[in-house]
C-alpha cells in the first residue's frame, strides 16, 4: 500500500515511535536532515507529548505597516483534516505566531497540532484545549504593525529545512521533524523495524546484557 498520503491510522501509530529514531533512520537511509531548529520545543513541556500530522505550511512577512488579520483568518478557516499546522516567518517579528483563537478553530476544523519559528501566546485557553504547540518562546504582543499572513499551503523553509504541503510532521518531547512526501514509504517502513529493534535492546539492557552484543546483534543504541 502507497502510504505516502497517510490516513488517520497511520498518523496515529507514530505514538509508538519517537523523534531521535525518525532522525536515526533518515540518517541511516541517506536522507538529509529535516529536523526543525532545537529551540522549536513543545510549549508547555510535555514529556509524553507525541503527535503527527500532514503539513499544512503558512509564510508569514515582518512588517511595520499594520497590515489586518484577513489573510490570517482565511488560513484558519481553510485547515484540513488531519493538518500539523507550520507558520514560518522569514525573521522574528517580535510578536506571537500562533494563539488561543487559531487553536480553537485549527481543533474545530480537525487538525492536530501547530509548529512556528517564533512566539506562541494564549496559554490558558491552548491549555484548556489540549491542543499541542510548538514554538521559540512565549509573547504576549500581537502580530498587527509586526508581520502579516502572506500566503499559505505553500512550501515553506525554517532552518534551512523544506516543508511542503502534505509532507509529515512528527512532534514530541525531543521537537520536530519533517518527512517528505516522496521518502515516507521508506522511512515508515524502517522505523517499523528499528522500533522492534529499539525494544529488544532495552529490554536485553534490562536483563544486563552488554550494550556491544545488543548492537552487534540488533544494530541499534
Amino acid at each position: 500500500m502507497n502510504q505516502r498520503n497517510p490516513g488517520s491510522d497511520i498518523l496515529r501509530s507514530f505514538e509508538r515511535f519517537f523523534t531521535p529514531l525518525v532522525s536515526d533512520v533518515m540518517d541511516r537511509l541517506g536522507i538529509s536532515s529535516h529536523v526543525l531548529p532545537h529551540e522549536i520545543q513543545s510549549i508547555p513541556f510535555d514529556p509524553k507529548l507525541k503527535v503527527a500530522g500532514r503539513a499544512y505550511p503558512c509564510h508569514v512577512i515582518p512588517t511595520t505597516e499594520y497590515v489586518e488579520i484577513n489573510k490570517l483568518l482565511e488560513m484558519v478557516d481553510s485547515i484540513p483534516e488531519n493538518a500539523f499546522v507550520i507558520v514560518a516567518a522569514d525573521a522574528d517579528i517580535d510578536a506571537a505566531l500562533w494563539g488561543g483563537l487559531m487553536s480553537t478553530r485549527a481543533k474545530a476544523r480537525g487538525a492536530v497540532a501547530a509548529a512556528v519559528n517564533g512566539a506562541i501566546r494564549d496559554f490558558e485557553q491552548i491549555e484548556k484545549l489540549g491542543f499541542p504547540v510548538f514554538g521559540s518562546y512565549r509573547c504576549v504582543k500581537d502580530i498587527r504593525r509586526r508581520g502579516y499572513m502572506a500566503e499559505y499551503n505553500v512550501p515553506v523553509t525554517i532552518g534551512g529545512i523544506r516543508i511542503e504541503s502534505n509532507d509529515v510532521v512528527f512532534g514530541d518531547a525531543n521537537g520536530v521533524v519533517v518527512i517528505p512526501q516522496a521518502h515516507f514509504d521508506e522511512v515508515y517502513a524502517e522505523l517499523v523495524k528499528s522500533i522492534e529493534g529499539e525494544h529488544k535492546t532495552a529490554q536485553g539492557l534490562t536483563e544486563g546484557r552488554a550494550a556491544r552484543e545488543l548492537f552487534s546483534e540488533f544494530e541499534t543504541f
